[in-house]
């Protein structure tokens, strides 16, 4: 599994994690579990990162990386969302999160492409 941005990656296995993809881009499936509230997406970093992981925390992370591998079929997985690299506390993403939360909880390391 990785992580990636819309506009960076275009190969296969592509999930959507976010509120909503760009207009008129297709091929990737939907997760939307993993996507962030409406109103968290004018947050700022600290006051995100708390809301998100509490989310995340309402979640069973074994059954997020099962279907996560089922959407991506025989590709492997990677979650997409807006931001582009380089990521920081000024221009952070909830993808890098997951990718966290899932090291955590599972062991399994999902880098960023």
């Amino acid at each position: 599994m990785k992580t990636s941005c819309f506009f960076t990656y275009q190969g296969p296995g592509r999930i959507s994690i976010a509120r909503w993809s760009p207009r008129g881009m297709s091929g990737y499936r939907t997760y939307k579990a993993l996507a962030p509230r409406r109103d968290m997406l004018k947050m700022p970093y600290e006051q995100y990162l708390g809301e998100y992981l509490a989310m995340l925390a309402e979640l069973d992370p074994a059954q997020v990386v099962e279907d996560l591998k089922a959407l991506a079929g025989p590709a492997e997985a990677v979650l997409l969302c807006w931001e582009r690299a380089p990521l920081s506390e000024t221009n952070f993403c909830h993808r890098t999160m997951v990718a966290d939360w899932l090291e955590r909880a599972r062991g399994i390391v999902i880098p960023e492409l």
